[in-house]
């Protein structure tokens, strides 16, 4: 397998948009605005055919959801991305694609980190409030994380009764995804994500996987280095063109 579309499907199938539409190779995702990829254009296989016409056409789809047109790029998309540096479109949150093994004895689940199949209310509650979600992206963020049929894990940490660190896992292939690792400000250096990180990695683990896949903005220091000193290496990078105007 290439290890940039196989990796990209893996994120793509681990973070479902609500309606997607598939183009010579390229797939629209649409989920309301919520997150850019869900809402972003993903070029998966090397060497298809990037023209003018197809990017009229996935412009004329987003502007009928009041939405610019993203895309989002990997070096496997060289072309495209002169073809839309072109158009005038411009580069946004370049992001670091990582992997690590999970056969270390390093990666191991904290009994302080509560585990569920799928989220309930109260964690749902919390993770809308420490992302700070708006009113109608809360609304979709619930139909995504609804919308899964592969196993999946939703780890908490709370303080009494208040989530003040959470996560999820999603199991593919060979492969446990992570998202949304995010902990409440006055509560963070206190090591609430390596402990939410090594225990859904030992969930995947136990599952079957074999390597745990995140994706972290480049530029984001201290999720970097949490993640390298749990083992991720960066397999490649990928960044978004948005639209002009």
């Amino acid at each position: 397998m290439h290890p940039i579309p196989h990796l990209e499907s893996l994120a793509l199938s681990a973070w479902p948009a609500l309606n997607t539409e598939l183009l010579d190779g390229w797939v629209l995702r649409f989920a309301q605005g919520y997150t850019k990829r869900a809402n972003s254009v993903s070029p998966l296989y090397p060497g298809v055919l990037a023209d003018e016409a197809k990017v009229d056409y996935v412009e004329r789809r987003y502007a009928a959801h009041g939405q610019p047109a993203i895309f989002k790029l990997t070096d496997a998309s060289t072309a495209l991305d002169a073809l839309l540096a072109g158009r005038g479109y411009t580069v946004v949150d370049p992001t670091s694609v990582r992997t690590a093994s999970l056969d270390t004895p390093a990666i191991v689940a904290d009994p302080l980190v509560t585990l569920t199949s799928t989220p309930d209310d109260a964690w749902v509650r919390g993770f809308i409030a420490l992302n700070r979600l708006s009113t109608a992206h809360a609304q979709t963020a619930q139909r995504m994380l609804a919308g899964y049929a592969c196993p999946t894990a939703f780890a908490a940490i709370r303080d009494a009764d208040r989530l003040i660190a959470c996560g999820y896992a999603v199991m593919l292939w060979d492969s446990v995804s992570l998202f949304d690792i995010v902990t409440a400000p006055e509560a963070r250096r206190q090591g609430h994500g390596r402990r939410l990180v090594g225990t859904l990695l030992a969930w995947g683990r136990e599952q079957g996987a074999s390597q745990g896949l995140l994706q972290v903005v480049a530029d984001n220091a201290p999720a970097v280095a949490l993640y390298a000193a749990l083992g991720f290496a960066e397999q490649y990078r990928y960044w978004y063109r948005r639209q002009p105007g």
